[in-house]
């Protein structure tokens, strides 16, 4: 169950992530009058990804800060 609990909310982020890297790349495409489908797969796999680990490396700061003692209420 708690594999669930964690896969769940990283895969909404790669999600978000391959969406919004899909959306510019295929638009930067059609900018320049390139045909490919290959281009925005790629930027959109690689921004969720990013995305992904940008979150989770903020998650892990936020916790090492809480467990070194910044809780005010000593």
């Amino acid at each position: 169950m708690f594999v669930f609990a964690a896969a769940v909310p990283a895969l909404l982020v790669v999600l978000v992530g391959y969406v919004a890297g899909y959306a510019v790349a295929e638009w930067i495409c059609g900018l320049l009058g390139v045909g490919t489908t290959r281009a925005p797969e790629v930027a959109g796999w690689a921004t969720g990804l990013v995305l992904l680990a940008g979150v989770v490396r903020l998650l892990v700061h936020l916790w090492g800060r809480r467990q070194e003692g910044g809780d005010h209420q000593k």
